[in-house]
């Protein structure tokens, strides 16, 4: 049975940062997770709030350049993070996944990896706190490459489980193959469900050591969670490695 990968969530220190991203993958996560968006001028630009602000005022990121973006200096004196940037400090030595709220920026993200050869790489998430329907974001950019790994992040069981598991037959037809569910809510019988319709299976918001060794350690008949974000990378790889050599 294969480990599940160790998504550090925004790095390891100040969120967000090419210093936070350094830390945590000098922990050894297998890879990064992240928030992706795209400048008035077509960069991706990673970050969790939508907005910035330039002289006391609040500006959207879409609405703004990267060289406005870049003025930002945050509490640890460090500039927001481009994906340019991340591919050109980490390259192929990781994975990437990016939570995104609108097809140009997917779009633009699958355009920059393949110009890094980095398309295998990467992973794209519709985030749980989408409020469209997940196949208004994903279906697009299945369209756009027929082998990027899509998600669909979801906060509760019943996303799964309601209206005979038309969720997943849907997901099954795009394509899209990773379920995220929240930790809080998960239980073996929608896992052994997920896992019964093809599907990887990803848990997010793990903190906890208890938790971080539940879902590192599971095993159901060879199969186990594919993936696990966590906002304690340091935690999470050093209960990984303790059980893998056990």
């Amino acid at each position: 049975m294969k480990s599940p990968i160790i998504w550090g969530h925004r790095g390891a220190g100040f969120t967000n940062t090419l210093p936070s991203y350094k830390k945590c993958v000098d922990l050894g996560v297998d890879g990064l997770k992240t928030e992706a968006r795209l400048s008035k001028d077509g960069v991706v630009i990673l970050r969790f709030k939508p907005s910035i602000i330039i002289d006391g005022k609040r500006k959207l990121i879409k609405e703004s350049n990267l060289e406005v973006i870049k003025q930002v200096i945050l509490e640890n004196n460090e500039e927001i993070p481009s994906l340019n940037e991340m591919f050109d400090a980490f390259n192929d030595k990781i994975r990437y996944n990016f939570d995104i709220w609108d097809v140009e920026t997917g779009i633009k993200i699958i355009d920059v990896a393949k110009q890094y050869d980095l398309l295998e790489k990467i992973e794209i998430t519709k985030p749980a706190g989408y409020r469209d329907p997940f196949h208004t974001l994903l279906k697009p950019l299945r369209k756009k490459d027929n082998d990027v790994i899509l998600m669909n992040s979801l906060f509760s069981e019943k996303q799964i489980t309601e209206d005979k598991y038309e969720l997943l037959d849907h997901m099954r037809t795009l394509n899209i193959q990773v379920v995220n569910l929240s930790h809080h809510r998960f239980n073996m019988g929608i896992f052994k469900l997920v896992k019964k319709f093809g599907f990887k299976f990803y848990v997010w918001g793990v903190l906890f050591k208890y938790f971080l060794k539940k879902f590192i350690t599971l095993n159901y008949k060879g199969m186990g969670i594919d993936g696990i974000y966590s906002h304690h990378p340091d935690k999470a790889v050093k209960l990984k490695r303790k059980y893998q050599s056990s």
